[in-house]
């Protein structure tokens, strides 16, 4: 059993802390003791008493701290047994109420669920058994084993509870940890695929050009011509790899792109009916691209993005009253916008707005949006 189902989330310096805080108990007796006028060396065999439970129970305690998932220190715990026992003469029902806590606390924190179940017997059997040897009636003094059989019942089912939160919390980190190493799995996968079947043509096409520089310097030339060709489209599929890595929260764009425009001097107005979540993340992409686009190029007032289903499709709709573009080619940012709605079937396009100013629009299959 971990010691953390013990101390909790303490560390081991906390713990020991707290720990050494808690014999403060077994000096409950003592006063009372010494009214009683005990001769010296009585006085000095309990005080060394004292000082032996303290050390052993420390010990016991110090290194479950070190040492949670085992009992390495069964002599430590017999003897403590034994020191509690023997003080219980001199001390009497005071020594027991105080000591039969800390006795059990220490068991706990020792010892497997079945051995403390053992335990906690055992002990409650002594109680029994050493109350008439010190004249303490059980029918006035029943309430020192009760007391103790109550706290060890309670210090089990905590224990078992901690445990139990231990458990679900190392399987959950474990599970996480598996999500991760899987994810991670895909992605080596993924750019495996998509680089292996590339470089490999690059390479044997770069060393046929090295070769025929000499004697060929035009096949030379078209066989570069082919593996920049090749490197361009493996740099694309990389960059659609990764970015399918990147969801977008369409709240947080839709802020974002308040933001930005307002700082423009632009006006936003959303209009939205409801749309399906698996479109969320693709429609943020397409407001991020466009607000961008709205801030840098349209010289507008005021712009609108609809949101919105039609009879298959889920759509959004960005539209400006700016100048419109300057020119009929499609900008970087868009072109990868297209080309991220057509992987997963769906389309984009820009045109003048009536009236002026621009609009993009972009539509999804409602099959894709699941």
């Amino acid at each position: 059993m971990s010691l953390s189902g013990f101390w909790g989330d303490n560390t081991a310096m906390s713990g020991r802390f707290w720990t050494t805080i808690y014999l403060v108990f077994i000096l409950w007796p003592v006063p009372r003791y010494l009214e009683s006028g005990p001769a010296p060396a009585e006085a000095a065999l309990v005080a060394a008493g004292i000082a032996a439970f303290a050390v052993l129970y420390l010990r016991v305690m110090w290194t479950a701290l070190a040492r949670p998932h085992e009992n390495a220190t069964p002599v430590a715990l017999a003897l403590l047994w034994v020191v509690t026992a023997l003080l219980a003469f001199p001390l009497r029902e005071l020594w027991l109420f105080a000591s039969l806590f800390l006795l059990i606390s220490a068991l706990a924190a020792s010892l497997e669920t079945r051995a403390f179940t053992a335990s906690v017997g055992v002990t409650f059997a002594g109680t029994l058994a050493v109350l008439p040897l010190l004249g303490l009636p059980l029918s006035e003094f029943w309430w020192i084993p009760t007391q103790a059989l109550l706290f060890a019942g309670a210090m089990g089912n905590f224990l078992s509870l901690r445990r139990a939160n231990l458990a679900l919390t190392r399987a959950r980190v474990r599970a996480e940890r598996l999500a991760i190493d899987n994810e991670r799995l895909r992605f080596a996968r993924d750019l495996h695929d998509i680089l292996g079947h590339s470089l490999s043509v690059m390479t044997m096409k770069s060393q046929l050009a090295a070769r025929l520089v000499p004697a060929d310097p035009a096949r030379a030339r078209a066989e570069m011509g082919e593996v920049e060709e090749l490197s361009r489209q493996a740099l694309s599929e990389v960059r659609e790899a990764v970015a399918g890595y990147r969801a977008l929260s369409l709240t947080e764009e839709l802020l974002n792109a308040r933001r930005a425009l307002e700082a423009a001097g632009v006006r936003l107005e959303v209009v939205t009916d409801p749309i399906p979540p698996g479109a969320a993340s693709l429609f943020a992409w397409v407001v991020r691209e466009g607000a961008t686009n709205v801030v840098r190029h349209s010289h507008a007032a005021t712009c609108q993005v609809r949101f919105g289903v039609d009879a298959a499709h889920a759509y959004v709709e960005m539209t400006d009253d700016g100048r419109g573009p300057a020119t009929s080619a499609e900008g970087r940012g868009l072109r990868g916008l297209t080309e991220r709605m057509q992987a997963v079937g769906g389309t984009l396009y820009g045109s003048p707005a009536p009236g002026g100013g621009f609009r993009l629009r972009a539509r999804l299959p409602l099959e894709e949006c699941v």
